[in-house]
């Protein structure tokens, strides 16, 4: 009933008031994890929302959002990845689950990039959509430190011996959940704090939404999101002009450590060569994938259906997980090799048009975070699951729409 009741104000909220509605999708990312039903269909309270907000875009638009969207330069690898994910639906041995997926993970998603990009028209605009996501970041780690101080809401696995907590979950239930979510806002929020010059309340903001989402995913141990953000900031730092000082300094520096001393030397190759117990399990779950694709080539396992297909080939005494965690073995397994083309072509697409931008013009801070949050995403994702849930699919499509959107504000200002 209370879900009925929210329904029934935000389709009103979204027929007054679309942008503001998009900002309360935005914000609410990770409101998929509130579930119900109706007529024994399950949907999420986000899924909701996002229709909500597209009916009521196509009752005041109609079609007229077509011509642009047809323009659109990632256009064609959207309608490949479609196109791809619903032939991976039809072949899957688990047709119900892949049904879920299709929607929740393609279908909805560009359903809201659509929303999204024809909506939203200006910066100020846009930096709402940031601080919208901001908003999620910062109410995700607060619960988070509460958490770790308290033991509130946490799942048995994730505990000490002694009772206390090991690795904060906030409200998700696993650990790397907060890592692979908050790792783009922190970088997405990097390159905000220097495109976008406020008042410095407003920069501080900025600056303190960065260092609680970070501090959030260290007390996660979520170990890729750290490694990912620490290289993307290095990086970056090293690009910008106005910070590249400082960060080949923090290079050299790194450097130095890793050199002099034995234990941190150890530490990282342990990890970056996967030699401790979460890289000897993720070998075996790529060797066995890399098994049944080898078998499957064309086709992969086909949408929700790697753990039915991986049963023949599982050699490890370790659950069968619910997908490889290797991005590119994740697209593979999932969509098949067309599909992991169409995403791969969307990628380059996407980084092709951002470089060019910012190339051109080195004052196009934004495309250069636009680089630095795909590159944390994929470096990542050499390791973890980075698209494959509900909040982080919509993320990814909301970061290729931000390019939309700003290639929108960029020629109108021209104009």
């Amino acid at each position: 009933m209370a879900l009925l009741i929210f329904g029934f104000l935000f389709a009103w909220l979204s027929y007054k008031d679309i942008k503001l509605a998009i900002y309360v999708v935005v914000a609410f990312l990770p409101s998929y994890l509130i579930r119900s039903s109706i007529f024994n269909l399950p949907f999420t309270l986000l899924e909701m929302m996002i229709i909500l907000v597209f009916l009521s875009f196509l009752i005041k638009n109609k079609l007229s959002w077509l011509g642009e969207f047809k323009n659109n330069v990632f256009f064609w690898p959207m309608v490949a990845i479609l196109a791809i994910a619903t032939i991976s639906l039809l072949i899957s041995p688990n047709w119900l689950k892949a049904a879920g997926s299709w929607k929740a993970y393609f279908i909805e998603p560009i359903l809201f990039y659509i929303v999204l990009t024809a909506t939203i028209k200006s910066k100020k605009q846009l930096e709402n959509v940031f601080w919208a996501l901001g908003i999620s970041a910062t109410y995700l780690s607060l619960i988070a430190f509460g958490q770790y101080f308290s033991g509130w809401n946490m799942p048995e696995s994730f505990l000490k011996q002694d009772g206390s907590v090991d690795r904060v979950v906030s409200i998700f239930g696993y650990p790397n959940a907060l890592g692979l979510y908050l790792g783009p806002i922190i970088i997405l929020f990097t390159g905000f704090n220097w495109w976008s010059k406020s008042k410095t309340i407003i920069q501080a903001l900025k600056i303190a939404i960065i260092l609680v989402s970070f501090i959030t995913i260290i007390l996660a141990k979520s170990e890729a999101a750290i490694f990912s953000v620490l290289l993307v900031w290095l990086l970056g730092g090293i690009i910008y002009k106005k910070t590249r000082s400082y960060f080949i300094i923090l290079a050299i520096l790194a450097v130095l450590t890793l050199t002099l001393i034995p234990s941190v030397n150890s530490y990282v190759s342990e990890k970056i060569w996967l030699r401790d117990w979460s890289g000897i399990v993720r070998r075996h779950i790529w060797q066995e994938t890399w098994a049944m694709l080898k078998d499957n080539p064309v086709l992969g396992a086909g949408l929700a259906g790697y753990q039915t297909k991986i049963v023949p080939y599982h050699i490890g005494k370790f659950e069968i997980f619910l997908y490889p965690h290797n991005i590119i073995l994740n697209f593979w397994s999932e969509l098949g090799l067309l599909g992991l083309a169409s995403f791969i072509w969307l990628w380059i697409k996407f980084g092709l048009v951002n470089l060019k931008a910012y190339w051109q013009n080195k004052n196009n801070l934004l495309n250069l975070t636009l680089l630095m949050v795909i590159s944390q995403m994929l470096i990542q994702g050499l390791a973890d699951v980075p698209y494959f849930k509900n909040d982080l699919s919509v993320l990814f499509w909301l970061i290729i729409g931000i390019y939309t959107i700003n290639l929108k504000i960029t020629k109108n200002v021209k104009s």
